[in-house]
């Protein structure tokens, strides 16, 4: 699976970039052949409530971060706010720029993420 993930580019600026996780593989299951990726070990998971309006200036997760959007959407912008990128309903971000400028976090419809903080 794709999804975009923020991470810190050379010259410590967030930035946004394409990459691939959960590689899947065909596994039978019951009878029936189901794709699974392998488990990835996390440190917390915990659910994200915000209205619309919310807004978060520029930060750094405490720990890279799968963050689904279960309803709502949120817009995140990085390199002064000059690039932003909106995620809806569905959608399946890294917040990985663990150092540098930071990103901006905000919710343009209320609704609720699931925060996934990975380990290592």
């Amino acid at each position: 699976m794709d999804c975009a993930e923020i991470y810190t580019d050379a010259d410590g600026h967030s930035a946004f970039r394409t990459i691939r996780v959960f590689e899947t593989v065909a596994v039978p299951f019951n009878g029936i052949s189901v794709t699974l990726s392998p488990p990835q070990p996390c440190e917390s998971v915990l659910v994200h409530e915000f209205d619309e309006g919310y807004f978060l200036d520029r930060h750094n997760p405490p720990s890279r971060q799968y963050v689904v959007v279960l309803e709502g959407e949120l817009e995140i912008a990085v390199q002064d706010g000059d690039i932003a990128r909106r995620f809806a309903e569905g959608s399946v971000f890294v917040a990985g720029d663990l150092k540098g400028s930071g990103h901006s976090t905000r919710a343009l419809r209320s609704g609720r993420a699931l925060v996934i903080n990975l380990q290592g």
